[in-house]
């Protein structure tokens, strides 16, 4: 994680101390702006990943996602919301505007963590634009099968090959149980799609789980591992 650049905007002077001190003990260089347009000062600093907040004045998080995403140099960067703007229309807004995942207030070191982790680590693979994508996915039903689930996704085998980004709606009992079902859940953009006696294997990604979800899902993994 060593010289890897977070850009950090929220308003919150407090929010962004304690946001520099966890990144910082992960060895990243973290830039911090203490609004939107504090932070576009900031994009000659090449911000590997931008954490922004969505509630801010004058300018809020959002029209700042609309304007990274327009922007030539940035339009690719990672962004993850940290928000405490937990309504299913606020997520799916972000989600909309391009933003890479959303991370629920009051934060969880170790779950941001982990989530900065996984879009550094596919960085250099995205290929969406946010600005050009236009296709608009199909709903349709088929039966498929969650395998490999872990704290930030699942593996769904099925009898297609999955468009990158598209939405994915489950029905499943252990979804039920572990109320997961109420998460955004898409493909990831680096979609790993493996076929196999004519079925694909492809990975799907939660938006905006929270460690209360993390949690449900690691205990149920050991659960079922000891059993």
């Amino acid at each position: 994680m060593k010289q890897k650049t977070i850009l950090v905007v929220d308003d919150d002077e407090d929010m962004l101390k304690i946001l520099a001190k966890i990144l910082g003990a992960q060895g990243m260089h973290v830039v911090c702006a203490s609004g939107p347009d504090e932070a576009m000062k900031l994009l000659d600093h090449a911000p590997h990943v931008i954490l922004t907040d969505l509630h801010m004045e004058p300018v809020d998080g959002f029209q700042f996602i609309r304007t990274l995403r327009g922007n030539v140099s940035t339009k690719k960067t990672p962004i993850l919301v940290f928000s405490a703007l937990n309504d299913f229309q606020s997520v799916k807004k972000a989600l909309a505007l391009g933003v890479n995942d959303y991370v629920l207030k009051p934060l969880t070191a170790a779950l941001l963590i982990r989530k900065i982790k996984k879009v550094l680590f596919h960085q250099d693979f995205l290929q969406w634009d946010a600005t050009t994508e236009t296709e608009i996915p199909a709903e349709i039903e088929v039966e498929a099968q969650v395998k490999t689930l872990g704290e930030t996704g699942y593996q769904l085998l099925g009898p297609f090959k999955i468009t990158p980004d598209m939405e994915v709606k489950i029905q499943c009992d252990d979804f039920k149980t572990l109320n997961l079902e109420h998460f955004p859940q898409r493909a990831s953009r680096l979609l790993k799609t493996y076929q196999s006696g004519g079925r694909f294997l492809n990975d799907i990604t939660f938006v905006g789980i929270d460690e209360e979800g993390s949690r449900n899902i690691r205990q149920f993994c050991k659960k079922r591992t000891q059993s």
